[in-house]
């Protein structure tokens, strides 16, 4: 029988979830193209703020990304004391999370914070690259998010 606990936890992971997807599909999808065409370093930092970008960086990831990668541990740890597909599926989308954050921590938030947010350290064509690359990769955090909100749901159907 699943514990009031569980549920309000994996109810929040998911929810969690949920906001980084809508973020992170809204960047690329809209905020990207306004920064990303042939930067340069003396023109980057005013497209960054002026396509939201610099706003996001300050003001949404740092609440949405720390409070789904906490989220996504506690989650496991519940999830490790379940059994049968429930677990399997828990574990899958609290791993998933927890594999996102350390890549966005370790790649995305040094690259952006080091390079990206400040162009004028770069020469262009290491600049363009850094971006292109960033922003490439970037959109596999959202496939990765997709499949942990799917597995997510999966497991609190069977929960409940």
């Amino acid at each position: 029988m699943p514990t009031t606990t569980e549920q309000i936890l994996l109810c929040a992971f998911i929810f969690s979830i949920g906001m980084g997807i809508g973020g992170g599909a809204y960047e690329t999808r809209v905020v990207y193209p306004n920064w990303i065409t042939e930067p340069t370093p003396d023109g980057l930092s005013e497209k960054l703020v002026s396509s939201g970008q610099a706003g996001a960086a300050r003001r949404y990831w740092p609440l949405v990304s720390p409070t789904s990668a906490s989220l996504a541990v506690l989650n496991a740890f519940f999830a490790w004391h379940q059994i049968g597909l429930l677990r399997t599926l828990w574990l899958a989308s609290s791993i998933l999370i927890i594999v996102k954050s350390a890549g966005t921590y370790g790649y995305f938030v040094p690259i952006y914070i080091r390079r990206i947010a400040k162009p004028e350290t770069m020469e262009i064509l290491a600049l363009r690259r850094a971006v292109r690359t960033w922003t490439n990769l970037s959109p596999l955090r959202v496939l990765i998010e997709t499949l942990a909100w799917i597995t997510g749901i999966w497991a609190l159907m069977i929960l409940k």
